[in-house]
């Protein structure tokens, strides 16, 4: 019984992690240009925004958002994403904290 009670609870945490990184979210890709004016966050790791940086661009990444919430509570803003887990898992996120994501630009072909 016991071993039936540690399958379930395995699957149902991969059920979870799958849903919050890959089941993919309703936002719109836009270009930067549609971004001019707008907040945008951006959500890839250090490295990938040192090496192509974006402009204007408020850079958060994913692991940091908890703690700098406060600085966009309640706007709609876009966010900046490398790939397809990072914009699903950001917006998620972003939306437990009260902030609205309008859109994603992205910053790598694949996503």
């Amino acid at each position: 019984m016991a071993g039936i009670i540690m399958i379930a609870a395995v699957l149902v945490a991969a059920v979870l992690i799958g849903y919050k990184r890959y089941w993919p979210v309703n936002t719109k890709r836009i270009s930067i240009d549609e971004a001019a004016g707008h907040p945008v966050i951006d959500v890839r790791d250090w490295q990938e925004a040192n090496r192509l940086p974006l402009a204007g661009a408020e850079h958060i990444p994913c692991g940091y958002i908890p703690r700098n919430a406060g600085k966009f509570g309640g706007q709609e803003v876009y966010i900046a994403a490398a790939s397809a887990v990072e914009r699903n898992f950001s917006v998620r996120l972003l939306k437990k904290y009260n902030i609205h994501v309008k859109g994603f630009i992205c910053m790598n072909e694949s996503a």
